[in-house]
């Protein structure tokens, strides 16, 4: 049996820290959204892939992997793409808390 992977991303400003939902807006004029609801982040913010390194049955996820990282993994799935896995793979990532990641091809 055949599975997906599609890496995690997460929503993020053009600055790390201090983190602000609406750092990139700030000073500057909105127009649009709504009057009296949260603006959608996708207006404000830019989704960033997490990338997952394995190595045995341990799975990191992290933003920004060195070479280093990368070398001493057993394996890794860069964040922001699809990939078919193999079930042992799954397996893995799975039992690692991973599960709303994967998904069965059928």
């Amino acid at each position: 049996m055949a599975y997906t992977l599609v890496t995690p991303y997460r929503w993020e400003t053009y600055i790390d820290e201090p983190y602000s939902k609406y750092a990139r807006l700030a000073g500057r004029r909105f127009n649009g959204g709504t009057i009296d609801g949260p603006i959608a982040p996708s207006m404000t913010d830019v989704p960033r892939g997490q990338s997952l390194l394995v190595t045995g049955t341990t799975v990191v996820m992290t933003q920004t992997p060195s070479q280093d990282d990368l070398a001493a993994a057993s394996y890794y799935f860069l964040g922001g793409h699809e990939y078919v896995i193999s079930d042992e793979q799954a397996a893995v990532l799975i039992a690692a808390g991973y599960s709303d990641y994967v998904t069965i091809i059928v």
